[in-house]
C-alpha cells in the first residue's frame, strides 16, 4: 500500500464557494458512516500536487492542524477547461468496514496478437473494486500476454486479484482487446485509353498525346474500306464571274 499523503485543511470561513476559490481555497466536505457530515476548505495549490492516481488510496486528513484522520478522495469536481477545482468529498473510513473504490489497471506483457499486425484497444483505465481499507492495492496487474490472436478479449472477470478483494464490475465488461487494423482503400485513378491509329476518336475524346489533329478540310480516314471521303471544293474567290 502507498504512503499516506497528508492532506492540511481548516474549518470553512463564513463565505460563498466562489468567494473561497478566488482566495486560492476549495470548498469540501467531509463525510462517513457514523458520522455527521461537516464543511471544511482546502488550499488549491497544495492540492493539485496530489495525483490523481492517491485519490483511492487512504490517506490522512488534518483538520486546523490538530485532529488527524484517515480519509479517501471519494469526490473530486472540477472544470476541465479552466483547469480549477470546485468541491471535493472526503469519506473518513473506518478500518473494520468494507468499502468500494475505483483501482487504477496497470496493463503488463506483450500481446502476441499486437506483434502479428494487431491494435491494441484499452476501454477501461480503472475498475471498481469492495474491499477493507487496508486491503486497497495501488493497483491491478492486466497481463495482455494472455491475448495471442487478434479478436481476443480481456474482460473483468478474466483480471486475477486476492480473496480480500470483490471485483464490482460485471464479468462481461471488456477491459481491454486487440482488433484488425483499419485500412483505407485508395481509387486508382482512371487512365484513359489512346486512340487506335486508323479510327476516328469518339466526339468529344481528346487526342492522345503526341498525335496529330487532323487537317482542315481533310476528311478522316472512313473505318469500312480505309477510302477517304470526297471533299468539296472551294470555289476559287479570284474567278471571274
Amino acid at each position: 500500500m502507498s504512503k499516506a499523503i497528508l492532506i492540511k485543511a481548516k474549518e470553512k470561513e463564513n463565505k460563498t464557494p466562489n468567494a473561497l476559490r478566488r482566495d486560492g481555497f476549495i470548498p469540501a466536505t467531509v463525510y462517513g458512516h457514523s458520522l455527521k457530515s461537516f464543511s471544511v476548505q482546502v488550499n488549491a495549490k497544495e492540492f493539485s500536487k496530489i495525483p490523481h492516481k492517491a485519490y483511492s488510496h487512504i490517506n490522512e486528513l488534518e483538520l486546523s492542524g490538530k485532529d488527524k484522520f484517515p480519509v479517501i478522495i471519494r469526490n473530486v469536481h472540477r472544470d476541465p477547461v479552466r483547469d480549477t477545482y470546485y468541491n471535493i468529498e472526503f469519506y473518513k473510513i473506518n478500518e473494520k468496514e468494507k468499502i468500494k473504490v475505483k483501482i487504477a489497471l496497470n496493463y503488463t506483457g506483450v500481446s502476441e496478437a499486437v506483434i502479428k499486425g494487431g491494435i491494441l484497444i484499452v476501454s477501461q483505465t480503472e475498475i471498481e473494486v469492495q474491499c477493507l481499507p487496508l486491503n486497497i492495492p495501488d493497483a491491478i496487474d492486466v497481463d495482455l500476454s494472455v491475448i495471442t490472436e487478434i479478436g481476443q478479449v480481456i474482460h473483468a472477470g478474466d483480471i486475477k486479484v486476492t480473496n480480500d478483494i470483490i471485483v464490482l464490475a460485471k464479468k462481461e465488461e471488456i477491459l481491454v482487446k486487440v482488433e484488425v487494423p483499419k485500412t483505407h482503400e485508395v481509387e486508382a485513378p482512371k487512365v484513359e485509353a489512346a486512340p487506335v491509329a486508323g479510327t476516328t476518336p469518339a466526339a468529344g475524346a481528346t487526342p492522345a498525346a503526341g498525335a496529330a489533329p487532323a487537317a482542315a478540310g481533310k476528311a478522316a480516314p472512313t473505318a469500312a474500306g480505309g477510302k477517304a471521303a470526297p471533299v468539296a471544293a472551294k470555289p476559287d474567290a479570284k474567278a471571274k464571274k
